[in-house]
């Protein structure tokens, strides 16, 4: 979640596209105010949306979520999968995990959820792919190596969306810490990766898509 409404964008600009989202439904509404109140760091609205865009053109059946936080973003992906298709979702946090598991069984999503605990980097190399479809929203210093272990993952034409790749500003800004290093890293490996065809949007918090070429 961006640190405000103007932390990329101009603050008009922002409130513009920010007023023109569509409306949430009362579910996601409430987990979005839970967010808020309990400083979860929740997928943006407006970044939401451009999964729900993705998805759709896409139409992925084998999905993997790196940081699932309170299952917003388990929902919104949720939604736009049929019975057929798999979500995977890592979380590290148990507490945070039981949360999630709440909200998802109020969802009642037509597609298969799957939660796992522990630490995503020892989770990750566990699992079974391929994966065509990848959301990343985890700890930033630790993108990298999400990467590395998801790319062997990864079937031709998988979508790879990462959330948060601008920090507030900060990657840009040249602001030196072990976060925004790491992130600034990042966006070089994924748009210079002849494996990858990557751009990075400034849409919420700022989020890259590639496509596995």
């Amino acid at each position: 979640m961006k640190d405000g409404i103007d932390a990329i964008l101009q603050r008009s600009q922002a409130e513009y596209l920010e007023k023109i989202l569509p409306a949430r439904d009362p579910l996601l509404a409430s987990m979005e105010q839970f967010a808020r109140e309990k400083d979860h760091p929740i997928a943006d609205p407006e970044v939401a949306q451009l999964v729900r865009v993705l998805l759709r053109l896409k139409r992925p059946r084998h999905l993997i979520e790196v940081g699932t936080n309170i299952g917003y973003s388990v929902i919104v992906m949720g939604r736009e999968l049929d019975r057929t298709a798999v979500l995977e979702s890592v979380e590290l946090d148990h507490k945070i995990l039981e949360t999630a598991r709440r909200y998802v069984g109020d969802a009642s999503l037509p597609c298969r959820v799957v939660f796992h605990e522990g630490a995503a980097t020892a989770v990750l190399p566990t699992l079974e792919g391929p994966f065509d479809f990848a959301f990343i929203d985890c700890v930033k210093a630790e993108y990298g190596q999400y990467l590395d272990q998801l790319l062997p993952q990864l079937e031709p034409g998988a979508l790879i969306v990462c959330d948060n790749l601008l920090w507030g500003g900060q990657v840009a800004q040249g602001v030196h810490d072990a976060s925004t290093d790491a992130l600034r890293e990042f966006n070089r490996r994924i748009t210079s990766d002849p494996r990858l065809l990557t751009t990075i949007l400034p849409v919420g918090d700022g989020t890259g898509v590639s496509v596995m070429v």
